[in-house]
């Protein structure tokens, strides 16, 4: 299974999240990071494939842009924790005891944890990884050197990759 689990909104960070699985999967091999995207097969149960995925990963990085603070807000009337698969998977993640390491993207500020649901308030006091599109090699690289350290069975498969 997947050592890195990307969690992201479709609306904001689907494409950073896109870059950074693409970058990843070339440094440490496309079994290894999950996104679900890419990851999960036509006419699967994705539910299914989500939770196995995020109990069996060693990091969970949670892709965090400009905006991804506004779909816990208490004026967003759409937002229900059960039907959010971003927050479910991070929630899973704390289950599990998985290391779960925010992406802050370009414009995005630190996170606070009074602007976000109590459950999901841990994740604004973990260390944060940039990931900004002026600093893209720099930062994966930067990036994948920590996934080393935080999760010890995820090896490069080719060093120097395109980066």
């Amino acid at each position: 299974m997947a050592q890195v689990f990307i969690n992201y909104r479709r609306e904001g960070g689907a494409y950073a999240a896109a870059l950074l699985d693409m970058l990843l999967s070339d440094r440490f091999g496309e079994e290894q990071v999950f996104r679900a995207a890419r990851s999960i097969a036509p006419g699967s149960d994705y539910s299914d494939i989500i939770l196995e995925a995020v109990a069996e990963c060693g990091v969970l990085l949670v892709i965090v842009d400009a905006g991804w603070l506004n779909k816990f807000s208490s004026d967003n009337r759409d937002y229900s924790p059960t039907r959010d698969w971003v927050a479910r998977e991070i929630e899973e993640a704390f289950k599990h005891g998985r290391v779960v390491v925010p992406v802050l993207l370009s414009g995005a500020e630190r996170l606070n944890g009074e602007s976000l649901p109590g459950s999901l308030a841990r994740v604004a006091r973990l260390q944060y990884l940039r990931f900004d599109y002026r600093n893209i090699r720099q930062d994966i690289n930067f990036i994948s050197e920590q996934l080393s350290r935080a999760c010890p069975r995820i090896r490069e498969v080719r060093r120097g990759g395109t980066c």
